[in-house]
């Protein structure tokens, strides 16, 4: 059980769309903490006797609401294909041919399943924390109350980690008809249990794996409380211009309270995942049901030819190419040609948008985009051994930070162009400090670390920080000086860093 967790849990782990998944989850936080004004809200409740989203207690029910119904969704689609992966590369034929416990096989890739999905979910939690913290500080910020929406998804989190193994050994649901079945039954299943204007039945209450239905009878209570009135209107992700927000009382969700029948429930729901998780088990082929053919494999290595003396270029298969294109060929060694097309499409984005929609939308998109870009700085020629091989060369480890650093900075000021084309003059050079010494930044840490995900992480939440109203960007007339002495503080102190005679590259 231990080895099938630990190789599958890695295999997911590992996977760029796990990385792109925990980025989208992170920023689509920040969209459905609900807000007091604007069309699009993420909940509305009785808009004409409430105030809408004007304290904290909606944070967490919001939230909540919207990952109830994503969540399993993610978990129908990502982790879908544990098995069939060790069916592609021959794993199961090789297994079925020994004595191992199936039992522990499935169990294994359960919890692997779960932990990942625990993964999404706390990211979840701990990124709405922050970003109810920043919207709403601690005065009206309640930890019971804010705890328990996210809380009442692991029953349903659980029996979709399992409800994902069992679907992946029954004949006819082993592939993408499986999935799409499975999803298509949890959007039905989603939208039967969260109509607030009919009361569920036992086997809505029973399988209710989003927890919506606890949200509203919590959400129906305290209307009845604090108004004497029924709930009249409840919207998820409401967009409706025709909807008069004339409401002028305040609304504060009391600490969600659970019934016995409600905690028998979760239990049963429990119990249902970890006997399909047996299920799935006993009902595991015996035999492979699918031919594994070993393809034939070629490796080409590359020849490199180096002069003597200088090292102005490299000849690589008999075409000789100077060092700025090879550390450019590195940055971009990671994404795939249409990766690198959505890069260009964004960009284009950034140049037809308005000045509103360029610092608020299209701006930090276009970043988030070419994260796998600047994580390559530093950290890609670590990884490839491309650094440690320059140390063999006379000067060459400098003069391959010196093309690196140029390759970084002429890709980050070629992403700022269309702001720099948009912004007041006196913020072109705010602007553009920024955009010299990010890459260089990226580079040191990249360096140091010898790995991609602290730049990753770093970027993500700088992002994430700007984007809830941190003033990050030198996009704010009130702010300026001081942000643009800090940036311009760290890409000199990053530079010289990188020049540090002592500074060596950690592999990892």
């Amino acid at each position: 059980m231990k080895d099938s967790f630990q190789a599958t849990f890695r295999e997911k782990y590992r996977r760029m769309s796990f990385v792109a998944l925990c980025i989208a989850l992170i920023f689509s936080v920040s969209l459905m903490i609900p807000r007091g004004s604007g069309v699009m809200r993420a909940i509305i409740v009785n808009p004409d006797t409430y105030q809408q989203a004007n304290n904290a207690s909606w944070a967490s029910i919001s939230v909540s609401f919207m990952m109830g119904f994503f969540l399993p969704l993610i978990g129908a689609t990502f982790l879908r294909n544990t098995i069939r992966m060790d069916r592609d590369n021959g794993t199961m034929t090789l297994f079925l041919t020994t004595k191992f416990s199936k039992l522990n096989y499935i169990m294994g890739k359960f919890l692997s399943n779960l932990c990942l999905m625990l993964i999404f979910w706390l990211i979840i939690l701990i990124f709405s924390l922050i970003g109810t913290l920043l919207k709403f500080g601690q005065t009206t910020f309640n930890p019971g109350q804010f705890l328990m929406p996210f809380l009442i998804l692991l029953p349903g989190l659980i029996f979709v980690s399992a409800l994902t193994i069992f679907t992946e050994v029954i004949p006819g649901l082993r592939g993408r008809l499986g999935t799409a079945g499975l999803v298509a039954f949890l959007v039905i299943l989603y939208a039967a249990g969260a109509n607030y204007q009919h009361t569920p039945g036992h086997l809505l209450r029973l399988f209710n794996l989003s927890g919506s239905g606890y949200l509203i009878t919590n959400i129906k209570q305290t209307v009845v409380q604090s108004s004497g009135k029924p709930l009249t209107l409840l919207k998820v992700i409401g967009a409706s211009t025709s909807t008069r927000y004339t409401g002028a009382h305040n609304l504060v969700f009391p600490t969600l309270k659970l019934t016995g029948l409600d905690f028998l429930n979760m239990g049963l729901l429990v119990l249902l995942g970890i006997g399909l998780v047996v299920l799935a088990a006993l009902l595991l082929e015996r035999r492979p049901i699918s031919t594994y053919h070993m393809g034939r494999w070629e490796m080409r290595l590359p020849a490199f030819r180096l002069p003597a003396k200088r090292l102005p270029a490299m000849e690589m298969n008999g075409i000789k190419h100077s060092q700025f294109y090879i550390s450019s060929r590195l940055l971009t060694g990671g994404v795939t040609n249409y990766w690198v097309l959505i890069i260009m499409i964004i960009w284009l984005w950034n140049w037809g948008s308005t000045y509103s929609g360029l610092i608020h939308s299209a701006f930090p998109i276009l970043f988030l985009a070419v994260i796998p870009l600047f994580a390559e700085l530093g950290a890609g020629g670590v990884q490839n051994d491309v650094y440690q091989w320059l140390r063999t060369i006379p000067n060459g480890q400098r003069r391959q930070t010196i093309k690196e650093c140029l390759a970084g900075i002429t890709l980050s000021i070629f992403l700022v162009l269309p702001a720099l084309s948009k912004v007041p003059a006196f913020m072109m050079v705010a602007l553009f400090i920024w955009a010299v010494q990010l890459p260089l930044a990226c580079q040191l840490l990249g360096r140091l670390t010898g790995s991609k995900r602290p730049v990753q992480l770093v970027i993500v939440l700088f992002f994430y920080l700007y984007i809830n109203g941190a003033p990050l960007l030198p996009f704010d007339q009130s702010g300026l000086t001081l942000p643009t002495v800090i940036y311009l503080v760290i890409g000199l102190g990053s530079l010289s860093l990188l020049f540090f005679p002592k500074t060596y590259p950690i592999k990892k």
